[in-house]
């Protein structure tokens, strides 16, 4: 038990407790070992985690094609990739002039036409799909029942619209229109009242005919309604306040998790 889980949580909570030292204490001991030290042993545990994550992928796909469980078919593919991969990487370089570790972007390399002509093209097709993902989930988010979802919707039209050439080419004055239309509809779906409707569309109408006559019907004028503008205002202050919101979130539940380490709580690495 003392191996299992005491000195585990103990090295886990030292190492930890020292690494969050080093950003706050400015010693050189410190520093160096958050700078050089766990670094270069992050990345020695990961060459491990990477070689038993291969291994573990093909036991699974072996035992799949053993089994002829369904759709092992596939797992014949996957299992020679890994062997490709293998071979281009630590076997085989195609081209006798490139050096072993540079051979993996040099031309002419076994491993660099398995990235250009296999892997690009399956990166390509994936985000492809991934497109058509986003569509169908935009679709189902963007649906108009509430103010919260009306706003994300809105601003989704304005950012799309907007970074499309083609809004460049819609006037200013067109949005004030199609916005007197849309408070028409605000307006009948409050009141039920088609004379309010009528009297506000008209004078909404009315109005913008005529500061548009006054200034000239300017393309981008005023600035507020024109797309390419109202985009990158919404780009720049309600979307960076948000992302900005979403990794300040990030940041306290990533501390949250780490103090939690840090104190033995979490105990999720030791199998508990």
């Amino acid at each position: 038990m003392l191996w299992k889980r005491q000195i585990p949580i103990m090295i886990v909570s030292g190492i930890g407790f020292a690494t969050l030292l080093g950003w706050f204490i400015d010693q050189p001991t410190f520093k160096s070992f958050v700078d050089d030290d766990a670094t270069q042993w992050f990345d020695i545990l990961a060459a491990f985690a990477i070689f038993l994550g291969g291994l573990n992928l093909f036991k699974l796909q072996m035992q799949k094609i053993l089994r002829k469980k369904k759709g092992w078919q596939y797992s014949l593919f996957a299992i020679g990739g890994l062997i490709f991969a293998l071979l281009a990487g630590f076997v085989i370089k195609g081209n006798p002039e490139a050096a072993w570790g540079s051979h993996v972007t040099a031309k002419g390399t076994l491993f660099k036409w398995m990235f250009n002509y296999m892997v690009a093209p399956m990166q390509a097709t994936m985000f492809a799909l991934l497109a058509f993902y986003v569509a169908s989930a935009s679709y189902r988010a963007f649906r108009i029942r509430n103010f919260e979802a009306t706003l994300l919707l809105s601003s989704g039209i304005i950012i799309m619209i907007g970074r499309v050439p083609l809004g460049s080419y819609i006037s200013s004055w067109f949005i004030l229109y199609l916005l007197v239309l849309i408070g028409g509809i605000v307006v009948n779906s409050f009141f039920k009242n088609k004379q309010y409707t009528a009297i506000f569309v008209g004078a909404g109408i009315i109005l913008v005919s005529v500061a548009g006559n006054s200034m000239g019907w300017p393309l981008d004028e005023p600035g507020i309604f024109y797309l390419p503008y109202l985009q990158e205002w919404i780009y720049r202050y309600p979307n960076s306040a948000g992302s900005r919101s979403i990794m300040i979130g990030i940041g306290l539940g990533i501390f949250g998790t780490s103090i939690r380490y840090i104190l033995g709580i979490e105990r999720s690495y030791i199998g508990e």
